[in-house]
């Protein structure tokens, strides 16, 4: 059996801000891009953005570019984004209040369907518009009623892993956390660390070297 080629984690990323540029052409009418056209947004080569496609399979024709429809289509799919999914929310505190009102999460399709937190004082208070704080004793249930297949972690570090435990206990199998002590990764897990102060470097690198 052939081996599934790993994709790196660059690759996927490039193909996030493929999408959302396309989607950007495909409201302005554009039907039409080539990979130089891609690449010149994000100032990269355009092999790089073929190479990027060529992971997964063959998209556009020699010479004619891509047609942007059809290409967002493909990468939505490959990126998961031609479905909704279910997120919890960990975390009651200025982070993670503010990430439940960010509306371009469920424009996106990603839907926020429930909020923990181990404050006894904020469990059963109710959140515009209309979902109620639970207690982490009820994550379990919770998890398998809705369907939950994400969570976001925004508590302090030591109540960090204990998290990140309870929801992979849950079935959980995608966790988004902030920045906080080592997390030991569960084992079928997919674990994703915000990591605000590498942007903030890169950022800095752009202002230096501009």
């Amino acid at each position: 059996m052939k081996d599934k080629i790993k994709i790196p984690e660059s690759a996927i990323r490039r193909l996030s801000l493929y999408f959302h540029h396309l989607a950007s052409l495909k409201e302005l009418g554009v039907e039409t891009i080539s990979s130089r056209e891609i690449a010149t947004v994000y100032g990269l080569a355009p092999f790089q953005v073929r190479k990027d496609l060529s992971y997964f399979g063959a998209f556009g024709r020699r010479g004619r570019g891509y047609n942007v429809a059809k290409l967002m289509d493909k990468l939505g799919a490959i990126l998961g984004l031609d479905r909704s999914w279910n997120i919890c929310l960990v975390g009651a505190g200025n982070i993670g209040l503010a990430m439940y009102r960010y509306q371009d999460f469920k424009q996106r399709g990603f839907n926020i369907v429930a909020v923990f937190d181990s404050d006894p004082k904020k469990a059963g208070q109710t959140l515009k518009p209309g979902m109620a704080i639970q207690s982490m004793d009820q994550i379990e249930q919770t998890v398998n009623q809705k369907m939950i297949q994400i969570g976001i972690i925004a508590v302090p570090p030591q109540a960090a892993q204990a998290a990140v435990d309870k929801l992979a206990a849950a079935g959980v199998k995608a966790i988004l956390f902030f920045p906080s002590s080592q997390i030991l990764i569960p084992k079928g897990i997919a674990l994703r660390r915000v990591n605000l102060g590498l942007d903030l470097e890169f950022l800095s690198y752009a202002l230096t070297n501009n």
